[in-house]
């Protein structure tokens, strides 16, 4: 070998150590930052939706003799409405139930595990799309989709793991899918095939995919036109039977969208689509830019004005139009440009407003795939500010200098935000709080956040003294978020019935309440809540004969309610009709056998008759079944009246058990 080729094969072996070198200590930088940005959600507690699959599944906690059920029924179900059927993240809380618990920190700890998988891999694909340019270029773009606080939901929210494993088998799916174009080995399109599907039964919001793995076979491989399009043909195919196959044992479910969530659900159209859908695509690109405010939900009214004649609007159509010119113009050279901003735009697309509507208007989750192709271009911009083009791999020291200056520039207020935005995700009081100045024409935010408000209160009213005085300015602003809610929108019922209810059963003023009452029965005339409310207004002011009138027309409309019979048997009771509260009471029995309530209540009436040991037989079965810790305290006293310590302290351990799980 001659000297000169020998000199050439060192320095090839030379760079090629050096890029090792480095993509070793981009890797644990990568791991380092992502933990270091997200590792204070291990503090988090359950927020907003976590209850679906976290907080309080029964069906969960059986650990992994779960999953068969879970494979054969539907994600979530909230009365009449149903959540599609996303298996594999109900079976990941399974199993981490199975070895953990319920416990929230384990979770959230689990959550930054996927999410540093998926930018792993979102680092190792772009290390492969991107190997003819400059090798630093792949590090700074999965630095900025970690810091990015626009992931802060999909990272803070333990219901938003389904996100995570979408993406996470997408980019498996993807990086397969570059595998079968370099190397023509068939093994990779079944891989591909099979992650896609894994993806799609994650969430279906991996549908974007389908186009960004042939978009990303043409622009960085050299695989045949052709055989590109028969792959993309099995993928969409693949897509199909995960998006319809579980449809033929699943029983049919329906997610209908109210106003609260989105106009377009009731004031649809074609010109609506378009104007709201230019409005979105504009709203979402000035989230990616300038991330702040941040709010875990939007909804009707936050965006009163959008029509094809406002400016916001427009300006979105003719950008994303212009983008979209521009891409189709640069798609035959194959341009990086053209690539970034067509994988934006089918990602963006999804969640645009323009063919359906879109939970909440807006939604920070959506842009998960999106932010990726943003990254891209903030990363390209990069190096082109220093007049540098990225797909030369030499760049000089002073350059490079300045290229990372910028970079760590803007790192450090994007993770000082998404760091703070972690903590406001640390319960649901401290996220409504802390967005309720950004979300005060948001019927849904006002009255979620009353709702928490409340929450509160209630906990502290339970306490034998009385503390009104001190929790009354949050129980005025409860009131105050529900009158904006009505004002807002004022056919929105629920905020009329908690209004009455916090009248009625804080302050004791049943006039108001039951104005309220009435105000929600306006619009809701077949609830059975609103006039069991009813009943309790006019019970709480002696007015017993309206009291029982409205218990049964609750009874009429939800024949099965056990709280309804309850309150009317003890208004009987009061009335002196004993036997008409004790075969209400046994009625309750045979609805549900396991039910503690009429026990108790029969238990009261015979102490209340001074028939102690008819009541305590009553009681004894209370407990056994799970009643609240009063029944367990007032056995315990008798018995210690009566000398029998063991069940004195039988009854004694299991209040202060209910009472420690309270």
């Amino acid at each position: 070998m001659s000297k000169q080729k020998k000199d050439r094969t060192i320095e090839i072996a030379a760079k090629q150590t050096s890029s090792k070198n480095y993509n070793l200590i981009f890797i644990v930088i990568i791991i380092a930052f992502t933990f270091g940005i997200y590792g204070n959600t291990v503090r988090n507690y359950y927020n907003l939706d976590d209850y679906h699959v976290a907080k309080s599944n029964p069906d969960f906690e059986r650990g992994i003799k779960s999953i068969p059920k879970i494979f054969t029924t539907l994600y979530a179900t909230e009365g009449e409405l149903s959540y599609g059927y996303r298996p594999l993240i109900r079976t990941s809380f399974v199993i981490e139930y199975q070895f953990f618990g319920k416990n929230p920190y384990i979770s959230h700890f689990i959550n930054i595990v996927f999410f540093l998988i998926a930018v792993l891999l979102l680092y190792k694909i772009l290390r492969r799309l991107l190997r003819d340019y400059h090798q630093f270029l792949p590090f700074i773009i999965t630095l900025i989709f970690i810091a990015h606080p626009i992931h802060t939901e999909i990272v803070a929210s333990l219901k938003n793991r389904d996100e995570l494993f979408m993406i996470i088998f997408a980019l498996l799916s993807l990086d397969q899918a570059l595998k079968y174009a370099d190397s023509g080995k068939n093994k990779h399109i079944y891989l591909t095939l099979g992650l896609f599907l894994l993806s799609v039964l994650s969430k279906s919001t991996a549908a974007a995919f389908l186009l960004i793995i042939p978009l990303s076979l043409y622009f960085f491989t050299d695989l045949e036109l052709k055989k590109n399009l028969r792959f993309t043909a099995m993928i969409i195919v693949t897509g199909i039977v995960a998006a319809l196959g579980p449809m033929l044992y699943l029983p049919s479910f329906a997610r209908p969208m109210s106003l609260t969530e989105n106009p377009l659900a009731v004031h649809g159209g074609i010109m609506n689509h378009i104007a709201y859908a230019g409005f979105t695509l504009m709203f979402y690109l000035k989230l990616l830019i300038v991330p702040h405010p941040l709010r875990y939900y939007y909804g009707y009214n936050m965006f009163p004005d959008i029509s094809l004649g406002n400016p916001w609007v427009i300006a979105g159509i003719l950008l994303h139009l212009g983008l979209l010119a521009f891409a189709i113009w640069k798609i035959k050279e194959k341009h990086i440009l053209s690539y970034i901003i067509l994988s934006y735009l089918i990602s963006i697309f999804l969640f645009s407003n323009l063919v359906k509507p879109s939970p909440g208007i807006v939604a920070e989750r959506f842009l998960l795939v999106s932010s990726i192709g943003f990254c891209f271009a903030l990363g390209y911009f990069l190096y082109r500010l220093f007049w540098h083009n990225p797909n030369n791999k030499q760049v000089s020291r002073a350059k490079l200098a300045g290229i990372l200056a910028v970079t760590i520039i803007i790192l450090i207020p994007l993770s000082a935000k998404t760091i703070i935005r972690n903590q406001e995700w640390r319960t649901e009081y401290t996220l409504y709080k802390a967005d309720m100045p950004y979300l005060y024409n948001s019927v849904k935010a006002n009255d979620l956040y009353a709702n928490e408000i409340m929450k509160g209160v209630n906990k502290e009213l339970a306490k034998p003294v009385n503390v009104l005085k001190f929790v009354e300015p949050q129980v005025k602003e409860a009131i105050r978020r529900w009158k904006r809610a009505v004002e807002i929108q004022p056919d929105f019922s629920s905020a009329y019935r908690n209004l009455g209810i916090v009248y009625s059963r804080v302050y004791k003023n049943q006039d108001t309440a039951i104005y309220y009452f009435n105000k929600a029965l306006e619009y809701e005339k077949d609830n059975p809540m609103s006039y069991f409310n009813l009943g309790m207004a006019y019970e709480g002011k002696e007015n017993f004969a309206s009291a029982i009138e409205f218990y049964q027309k609750s009874l009429a409309l939800d024949s099965l309610a056990i709280n309804t019979r309850s309150r009317m048997a003890n208004v009987y009771y009061g009335m002196g009709e004993f036997r008409k509260a004790v075969d209400l009471n046994y009625e309750i029995m045979r609805i549900d056998p396991q039910e503690a309530l009429p026990y108790v209540n029969l238990g009261n009436y015979y102490v209340f008759q001074k028939d102690t040991v008819g009541g305590i037989r009553f009681y004894e079965k209370a407990v056994e079944l799970g009643a609240p810790p009063d029944a367990s305290v007032f056995l315990s006293r008798y018995y210690e009246r009566k000398g029998n310590v063991a069940k004195m302290n039988y009854y004694r351990k299991i209040a202060d058990d209910l009472r420690r799980n309270q």
